[in-house]
């Protein structure tokens, strides 16, 4: 790996078997995020290990979802649920990639894709419940105000990548939670155990954020991602429920 030009100027680090241009500012001081806190080895290893333990649930659950939606649904939800099966490998398959490359213009590029990923994750789960709603307003709405969100989210981590960390928390949270505004027509679709499934699951994701932005904790990364790996699973739990 190689820096052609100083603080200041762009940069051409050549990560082979490509090269990547970058800011001045993504690798100094100024700018953290590649440069936090190393992990330990334990720490990676136990981070590695929530990532394909996670993995390997969705390889064996969503084969398993589609087939059984494809008996019982018509395609319109067999299509949502594979938008949903999407975005999980994605947010997951990304956040390992990132999470285990070290320091780097690589790194640099997979954190990008890893917090987009997350709002493609987000606006995924809406979708599979989006077909259970009765009203066609409501699905559409909901579908177009997550979808939205999402796409603004991640023109922001691409575009402006590094930026504005702190507030694409909140921004997470808020798509998250943004069914509430048509918690009416949702509570009326789901049985009421995916409702409370999906309810406990964006608390679970909530209360992980808490170990996210502790930074000093031992496992601190590995600890969140077991959070989410738990809400990921609540609402699974709540989307089969609603097509068994």
């Amino acid at each position: 790996m190689r820096a052609a030009l100083r603080q200041g100027r762009a940069r051409v680090i050549f990560y082979r078997p490509f090269a990547l241009k970058l800011d001045a500012m993504t690798l100094d001081a100024r700018h953290p995020r590649l440069f936090k806190r190393p992990f330990s080895t334990g720490e990676l290893l136990a981070d590695g290990i929530v990532h394909a333990l996670a993995l390997l649930a969705g390889l064996i659950a969503f084969p398993l979802l589609l087939f059984h939606a494809l008996q019982t649904s018509g395609l319109g939800v067999v299509a949502a649920l594979s938008v949903y099966a999407a975005g999980f490998f994605l947010m997951f398959g990304f956040s390992l990639a990132y999470n285990m490359t070290p320091p780097s213009a690589l790194k640099w590029l997979l954190r990008r894709f890893d917090h987009s990923m997350i709002y493609v994750m987000i606006a995924g789960t809406y979708t599979a419940v989006i077909p259970h709603l009765e009203h066609a307003a409501w699905a559409w709405a909901l579908g177009i105000v997550v979808w939205t969100g999402a796409a603004l989210g991640i023109l922001v981590k691409v575009v402006l990548p590094g930026r504005y960390d702190r507030l694409s928390i909140l921004a997470y949270i808020l798509l998250g939670w943004v069914g509430v505004i048509a918690i009416g027509p949702v509570s009326a679709a789901l049985p009421a155990v995916s409702f409370w499934l999906l309810a406990a699951g964006g608390l679970t994701y909530v209360a992980g954020v808490g170990f996210y932005v502790w930074k000093g904790l031992k496992f601190h990364n590995a600890i969140w991602h077991i959070f989410v790996a738990i809400a990921a699973g609540l609402h699974f739990a709540a989307i089969a429920v609603s097509v068994a």
